[in-house]
């Protein structure tokens, strides 16, 4: 190894090593957030469980259940056609 080639990664190690510090540097001298206002009245909210069949969730599961049978029926079309090329030209002219 060159002295210059040395010198050039001693460089590039101690650049990356000050990019890496300055961002830390910078968020210390960032002021703290004000606290929250204290003086507001606290809303409490009650859900009700919900029962029943959820369609919107059942509608999700099922189009991505119809996405991974498409890609594994793509895998499986693209496996195949491959296989046969890969025989096709191997095989020995008559």
């Amino acid at each position: 190894m060159t002295p210059s080639s040395r010198r050039a990664k001693a460089t590039v190690a101690a650049a990356l090593a000050l990019c890496a510090t300055a961002p830390a540097a910078a968020s210390a001298k960032l002021p703290p957030p004000d606290p929250p206002p204290s003086n507001h009245p606290v809303v409490v909210v009650q859900t009700s469980p919900r029962s029943g069949f959820d369609w919107g969730d059942a509608g999700i599961g099922a189009a991505g259940g119809v996405g991974l049978a498409m890609l594994a029926a793509g895998g499986l079309v693209v496996v195949q056609r491959r296989g046969r090329l890969t025989h096709a030209s191997v095989s020995p002219k008559r």
